[in-house]
């Protein structure tokens, strides 16, 4: 289990045994290993399949990283940004779900 803050939100990692690992930010559950796929896919694939010819993508939030890893699924893209306010998220993000 990883708990820490940052000036941002609370945030806290653990592991459950039947979602794997758990993301919550202030209390509420985020996404979890098991699911958290379904909810990454729909935002990147939709948005991107309905743009003719995406080449620049910018995810504002999502500092799990799960959209921007869908996003570079898309041959056609050949920049994509994350930008999220709270690096720690994204730290968190990398070093566990």
């Amino acid at each position: 289990m990883r708990n820490g803050g940052s000036k941002y939100q609370d945030v806290l990692v653990f592991k459950s045994t039947d979602y794997g690992h758990v993301l919550v930010l202030d209390n509420v559950i985020q996404c979890t290993e098991r699911d958290e796929f379904s909810y990454q896919e729909m935002i990147a694939h939709l948005a991107l399949n309905s743009h003719p010819n995406p080449k620049k993508v910018l995810v504002i939030g999502g500092g799990d990283g799960g959209v921007l890893r869908e996003v570079v699924k898309h041959d056609c893209v050949e920049e994509a940004i994350l930008c999220d306010i709270d690096r720690r998220l994204e730290m968190a993000g990398k070093k566990t779900i």
